[in-house]
């Protein structure tokens, strides 16, 4: 049950006002719009049917042929939406009449009551409706449901509290059918092969329950509750309701004679059509006048519903399939486009960076460097030189910072000096804490490196330490190491500059996120061919 303020669509919940098997009944008001104020009768679907899978489909396109129906004896639906769990119908407030009856006991309170239904009318006073009543309320009823049937559209739930009845200014009453199709709409089985998805809905509650009850006692014997209603149904009903009126009812016996026969025809199936109902209503002697043709015979009304059903069934069908096919196609093309950007993201960085996270290192030499992701700056790594370890051994892991200066990588790292307690009269501890330690507690130097875009390989192109600078060079026995600079100046030829280069151990594998992403746009292409594929009816 929700409570008053709760929206559902662009509605507001002002009452609730009864649970019945198909759904639980609101009155809402309208709060945007031309709509804005208008008071409506809500109609909201049980949660546990609205949330299976499929429905929300299959409610639309139901909504969209009950919608077409209109006319003389139809109360039509203004609206029908979906939010969140939410599928709702909305119908126009049926102004009833309002009546007060006097208290039977001294103490008690005026009672007020609300006239809307047959039903509500019958039990007021089961005087008030007679064969001439009765005779005008049946006209607009099998007129509603001529043309419902028409548009191959059943009822499927015909009972008193479904039928509003209004007293006209002569004193007769008119009547409209509410609430069309929703049993069928109710009985929706998803295409799940789970028990659980497909097995009918129930509720506990008392007003369910009595509804149900009284559901089942205007419909054929031996129907299930979770069967899909078929023409018989209403013309049972409609004979169920006459049958009901007549036990009801104050009047003498003799006044039913032919309502008696005509019901009697009815609830034994007797007329194969709405059409063939109506021309055996008592007082009626020309459907003609009344818009309805004369009746068909069963097997010709028969054929046109089985084929009105068949041609939706197809469309349904239809439609579910294309749009199963529209989504995987929307997904699949999706991920192909997705992979496809990743690739060439990933080929415009490269053109301009090394590849992030791989070890670029030089065979024979310890050295090795990785640079984080980034597009100026970002995390490196790199290995200890001997010169930086008092141990003099060097090799360990060491991590910095890169940053792009000129085209060229300047990689900055910094090893933290073994302390001397009596040197530097300062504990281990004391150096551990934001703001405890000075430059000159490091051993800081800087890698400059240009990066071979062809080769994709590193250029060591310096190290500077403090003031110092030292670069690549060979002796003339080919031993290769870094050397001063100065030196190298200075060394009348016995040290000549070169080149180390670094490349990375990793084998070049193929780029999958290229043919993964070719591979989903080829499968966008086959499910959009089968939608092309799929025919129109």
């Amino acid at each position: 049950m929700l409570s008053a303020g709760t929206r559902i669509g662009p509605f507001q919940v002002k009452n609730w006002i009864k649970e019945g098997s198909c759904g639980q009944s609101y009155q809402g008001e309208a709060s945007a719009g031309d709509e804005k104020g208008k008071i409506r009768y809500l109609k909201l679907f049980h949660r546990d049917i609205s949330e299976k899978e499929g429905f929300s489909d299959y409610f639309s396109q139901d909504c969209k042929a009950i919608q077409q129906i209109n006319g003389r004896g139809i109360w039509p639906i203004l609206g029908n939406g979906i939010m969140k769990w939410k599928h709702w119908i909305a119908y126009g407030w049926f102004e009833g009449e309002v009546k007060m009856i006097e208290p039977e006991e001294e103490g008690e309170d005026v009672r007020e009551i609300h006239l809307i239904s047959l039903r509500d009318w019958v039990e007021y006073d089961p005087s008030l409706i007679g064969p001439t009543e009765l005779k005008s309320i049946l006209i607009d009823l099998h007129c509603g449901l001529h043309a419902a049937h028409e548009s191959g559209v059943i009822h499927g739930n015909i009972k008193p509290s479904n039928v509003l009845i209004r007293q006209n200014q002569e004193g007769s009453f008119d009547g409209w059918v509410t609430e069309f199709a929703l049993p069928k709409i109710c009985q929706f089985e998803p295409l799940s092969d789970e028990e659980k998805d497909r097995s009918p809905f129930s509720s506990q509650s008392l007003q369910f329950q009595d509804s149900l009850k009284e559901s089942q006692r205007f419909r054929p014997d031996g129907v299930l509750a979770s069967a899909i209603p078929e023409e018989s149904w209403d013309i049972y009903g409609l004979g169920a309701v006459v049958q009901w009126v007549i036990n009801q009812s104050t009047r003498p016996t003799s006044e039913w004679v032919e309502w008696q026969a005509w019901s009697d025809h009815a609830v034994s199936e007797s007329f194969g059509s709405i059409s063939l109902s109506m021309e055996a209503l008592p007082g009626v002697e020309n459907i003609v006048e009344y818009g309805i043709k004369g009746g068909n015979t069963p097997k010709e009304n028969d054929a046109s519903l089985e084929e009105i059903r068949k041609q939706r069934e197809l469309e349904w069908n239809r439609k579910q399939k294309v749009s199963s096919a529209t989504f995987r196609r929307n997904i699949t093309a999706l991920i192909g486009c997705l992979c496809l950007f990743i690739f060439f993201c990933s080929k415009v960085y490269l053109f301009f960076n090394p590849s992030p996270w791989v070890e670029y290192s030089l065979e024979g030499v310890s050295d090795h460097y990785q640079l984080g992701f980034g597009f100026s700056s970002g995390k490196a790594w790199g290995i200890l030189p001997p010169t930086y370890d008092e141990a003099g051994k060097g090799g360990q892991d060491v991590a910095g910072e890169w940053t792009r200066e000129n085209g060229v990588f300047r990689l900055d790292f910094r090893k933290f000096k073994k302390i001397n307690e009596e040197e530097s009269g300062k504990k281990l501890w004391q150096f551990i804490g934001k703001g405890s330690t000075s430059p000159s507690d490091y051993y800081s130097w800087s890698d400059y490196l240009s990066y071979d875009r062809r080769n994709n390989r590193l250029n060591m192109i310096k190290r500077v330490h403090e003031d110092e600078v030292f670069v690549p060079g060979v002796k003339k026995d080919g031993v290769t190491s870094l050397f001063p600079e100065i030196r190298v100046r200075r060394g009348g030829g016995v040290i000549k500059k070169t080149e180390l280069f670094f490349s990375h151990d990793q084998n070049d594998n193929p780029d999958w996120a290229i043919f993964i992403g070719v591979g989903f746009l080829l499968s966008s292409l086959l499910y959009h061919r089968m939608i092309l594929k799929t025919p129109d009816l």
